[in-house]
């Protein structure tokens, strides 16, 4: 059976991180990855029937951090079916509530600590989720030790020292 997993991210590079925690400490099951970001629309009018998800992603999504999720695709290739992102819009009970039972998430990735980037209008998922007083799926605590690795944000400080050999496909 695939897992679809929900994975906090900032569209950084270094919050791919989180990733590669879950999938190197992870058994040997196939799982979907869904990158989830924190993200208050706001009640203006014009915001509301503006908002695409799709344009919002595309502009928070830069390079570097799309190569790394192509690179991880490619390390991982027999446990990762799929990997995307999304926005959870709303911290209300209710929304998050239903956001996670309509994507039918099976597993939860909550990271110890890990300082996401704080942009304007965006919110800390992981807060959110921990805060929450509902039942979540299964939860996955991922240990995310403070290293040299963790202040890094570029794509050859944070990927092509671990030595990988991987291919693009």
């Amino acid at each position: 059976m695939i897992q679809r997993v929900l994975v906090p991210t900032d569209f950084t590079v270094n919050s791919l991180r989180i990733v590669l925690e879950y999938l190197e400490n992870n058994n040997d099951e196939q799982v979907e990855l869904v990158l989830v970001y924190g993200y208050k629309l706001g009640e203006s009018i014009s915001m509301l029937l503006g908002f695409t998800l799709d344009d919002h992603l595309a502009e928070m999504q830069n390079d570097d951090f799309l190569k790394g999720c192509e690179i991880i695709k490619s390390r991982f290739k027999d446990k990762v079916v799929e990997m995307y992102a999304d926005c959870m819009i709303s911290k209300n009970t209710r929304y998050v509530r239903n956001y996670l039972k309509g994507r039918q998430f099976t597993q939860i990735v909550l990271p110890d600590a890990f300082e996401f980037q704080n942009v304007e209008h965006t919110f800390d998922v992981v807060e959110l989720l921990r805060t929450q007083p509902l039942p979540l799926p299964q939860v996955i605590p991922v240990a995310m030790g403070e290293d040299e690795m963790s202040r890094h944000d570029t794509l050859d400080s944070f990927f092509f020292r671990k030595k990988w050999r991987f291919s693009y496909e």
